[in-house]
């Protein structure tokens, strides 16, 4: 969801009476959609309003479904949880959830070889990844030999993780792995910001060591886990998870449950504040100028879009322009099975920088979920770009396909193989993926302090709630309690 640029509000007199809601949801990607699903759920009463400036819903979401083949354009899956699944099941999606194969590997490209990332303490024995003295050192981190962390300073997840697991551990497994979720520089990512969670876990044990964090925690979440709910599907932990035509079926669901209260093709142009503290969005429709008054708003637009939608009201809210989101193609790619080296069999691969090639990674979309592909083809989704490659938005999409193609070759296919693959879809994302960089608190802290300002302001997406996908259904759910709550108190004045 994006301002309109250069428009220009029509005069008054084409304007029909304002409609007016509780709640405004700006943004109909996951979070937004979320919100407004969780909202209609929890509290009936509460009028709500979802309007997306694109045609479709699902923000950057965007699953295709074309001669054979189902793919993403954006984000490609999900880990399993209680709340998506409950989600989806309310939704009737039940019948359309599909789960990887748990025991399927990751992999790792380094030195012109694939290594299986290990999926349990019992394949570390024949990892051999690492050389000796780099195991050694994990080892010593895994046990709790780790310097104390820097005071008054925020770390980075490279510092982090080479403080506690050390340097090679970082370079062949945590850079690719970062490069895969953020498409990020890990020398910059704040590792507390990026990686909360993990970063927490250094809290719990006596050592300070993530390993035992984890264990404990693992224990700890065995003692709070509610039973298991009978009517939702279970999984195995490490899974992945989709929909059957893609993951924008989710707000597609959303969508067809709202009915007109989603709007499409809304561009916003302003929004004000009324002298009663309530909130005036105006919008350019299809069907001309609208004008909405709302008691509350949630604004689940990039960074950049929402400074440009709060900054005239809030002006301590274009802290946020400083994050930034670089550029990172999806190119989704088929070739014929008996192409490949190896028939594959796995999540997918991850590739380190320092091993000079342009792609961050591929997933093997065809081997996770069925129907990705026609029979005998294999469907690969690979990612280029990022904040460590700021040269890729020059390129042609024929030179950033070329690139994939002959990347892909170098790992996985037969020597000297010719074949031209199926150009499935190619998708440039000018910004991306939101950069949780060291200052990410400072900047958010600035923009929650602006907002606290003008009540009923609520700030989403994956820029402030995390990127997973995961990360932003869960949002939507915490935060529609919040809205219902500052709009009964409003009406109750």
């Amino acid at each position: 969801m994006a301002v309109a640029e250069g428009a220009t509000p029509a005069p008054a007199a084409a304007s029909a009476t304002p409609s007016e809601v509780d709640a405004l949801v700006i943004g109909s990607g996951i979070s937004g959609s979320s919100l407004a699903f969780t909202l209609s759920q929890a509290s009936p009463a509460t009028s709500l309003l979802l309007t997306e400036a694109r045609p479709v819903v699902g923000g950057n979401v965007i699953s295709r479904n074309e001669r054979g083949y189902t793919w993403e354009e954006g984000p490609n899956t999900f880990q399993p949880a209680p709340h998506i699944i409950r989600m989806a099941v309310d939704l009737g999606l039940r019948d359309d959830i599909v789960l990887a194969d748990h025991t399927l590997p990751r992999f790792v490209y380094w030195d012109q070889r694939l290594f299986a990332l290990p999926l349990s303490p019992n394949d570390i024995p024949t990892f051999r990844l690492l050389s000796l003295p780099g195991a050694i050192r994990a080892g010593l981190g895994a046990a709790g030999f780790v310097m104390p962390p820097p005071k008054g300073r925020e770390e980075s997840i490279k510092d982090f993780i080479t403080r506690h697991l050390g340097a090679e551990v970082f370079q062949k497994m945590i850079d690719p792995f970062v490069s895969g979720v953020y498409a990020g520089d890990p020398s910059k990512l704040s590792m507390s910001a990026a990686f909360k969670k993990i970063y927490a876990l250094q809290e719990l044990g006596m050592t300070q060591g993530i390993v035992e964090g984890a264990i404990i925690r693992i224990q700890q979440k065995k003692k709070e886990a509610p039973p298991p709910d009978p009517e939702l599907p279970t999984w195995k932990g490490g899974a992945l998870g989709s929909f059957r035509k893609g993951l924008g079926m989710l707000p597609q669901a959303v969508a067809e449950r709202l009915g007109d209260r989603v709007k499409l093709s809304w561009k916003l142009v302003s929004l004000g504040k009324e002298s009663d503290g309530r909130y005036r969005a105006t919008y350019e429709t299809p069907e001309g100028t609208k004008t909405v008054i709302a008691r509350s708003v949630a604004i689940t637009a990039p960074a950049n879009a929402t400074a440009g939608i709060l900054g005239d009201l809030a002006p301590g809210i274009k802290a946020i322009e400083e994050i930034n989101y670089p550029t990172v193609w999806s190119i989704t790619l088929a070739y014929p099975k008996n192409e490949f080296r190896e028939p594959l069999s796995g999540f997918g691969n991850l590739i380190p920088r320092s091993m000079g090639i342009r792609t961050l990674g591929t997933i093997w979309s065809s081997c996770l979920f069925p129907g990705r592909a026609p029979e005998g083809m294999e469907l690969l989704l690979s990612y280029i770009g990022g904040a460590q490659d700021a040269a890729i938005k020059e390129l042609t999409e024929d030179e950033v396909v070329a690139t994939v193609d002959a990347d892909i070759k170098k790992i996985l296919m037969k020597d000297g193989s010719e074949v031209k693959p199926v150009v499935v879809g190619a998708r440039k994302w000018d910004r991306a993926i939101p950069q949780y960089n060291i200052g990410y608190w400072d900047i958010m802290g600035k923009a929650e302090e602006a907002v606290k300002e003008h009540p009923g302001i609520f700030l989403g997406g994956n820029y402030t709630s995390g990127v997973a996908f995961g990360d932003c259904v869960q949002w939507g759910i915490d935060t529609a309690p919040k809205v219902a709550e500052y709009v009964a108190a409003q009406a109750a004045v």
